[in-house]
């Protein structure tokens, strides 16, 4: 044996420690997004610390996407049979095995066509370019970090899993709860009918009726394709419009203060000249 040994239970304490580092980091992300910065010295337009601030929140929310996720998910669903409510809408709404794939490669499609598109066109078709940028970043940081904290947590079984409807996807077998496409659609949707219906009011039931009818397409079509539940596209819709009506709100209305009274700091130096 070489080396100084480690006891074990120091060993499971690091353990601990080093896997519960992701989502701390992650909840303290959470927060500086969803608080303000600095008030004090707060602009009428973004300034680059809050551009800062939302673009660690962006990298942030792609990072659990893509890396931490998985790992962070268990090896077996905490939860895995279906309430009745949900059984009976998954058969209901299920396109069944041969058209299960158009259904996923559709939903797909719209969150990214649609959904995620609309960080790029909804500031530049928005009439404050920069607000709307800002606004839309963290949007989709917050709803992105919030939907895959839950789904870590309760850990549900996908419906196609449970079913046999389709083979295995790793980890994401037990990411059910809550439905990220529906979040992502409805938080991007709210948001972006909120400010083009602002810049083009003539438009406005327009806007809000094309934007909501396309998250609704891409939350039904989790069910038709056997991504998910009922009660998971429902709650991630509420989750997301939540999460964007809140932010964009509490940002139009912090930017519109600063505007209507802006913050004057006058220094005067007295130079003694004998």
């Amino acid at each position: 044996m070489f080396g100084p040994q480690v006891p074990l239970a120091r060993l499971s304490g690091i353990k601990i420690m080093l896997k519960s580092l992701p989502r701390a980091t992650i909840l303290l992300t959470l927060i500086s997004l969803l608080l303000p910065a600095n008030h004090l010295f707060a602009e009428s337009q973004p300034s680059n610390q809050d551009f800062l601030i939302a673009s660690m929140g962006v990298g942030t929310a792609v990072g659990v996407e893509l890396f931490a996720k998985n790992h962070l998910l268990p090896e077996e669903p905490r939860f895995s049979k279906p309430n009745s409510l949900d059984a009976k809408f998954r058969n209901d709404m299920y396109w069944g095995n041969e058209k299960q794939a158009i259904a996923k490669q559709w939903s797909d499609n719209l969150v990214y066509g649609v959904s995620l598109s609309s960080l790029v066109w909804g500031p530049l078709l928005a009439e404050d370019h920069r607000t709307a940028a800002l606004i839309n970043m963290e949007v989709f940081a917050a709803n992105s970090i919030v939907t895959n904290i839950i789904k870590m947590s309760i850990a549900r079984e996908r419906p196609y899993h449970y079913y046999k409807t389709m083979s295995s996807e790793g980890p994401s077998d037990f990411a059910s709860f809550v439905s990220g496409h529906s979040s992502v659609a409805f938080s991007q949707a709210v948001t972006n009918s909120i400010l083009l219906s602002e810049s083009y009011p003539e438009y406005g039931p327009e806007i809000w009726t094309t934007m909501l009818g396309f998250a609704g397409a891409t939350a039904y079509l989790r069910v038709a394709g056997d991504m998910h539940y009922l009660s998971d596209i429902v709650v991630g819709a509420g989750l997301g419009s939540l999460i964007a009506w809140t932010i964009t709100r509490y940002e139009q209305n912090r930017f519109k203060e600063n505007n209507e009274n802006p913050i004057n700091i006058a220094v005067m130096f007295k130079i003694p000249l004998g």
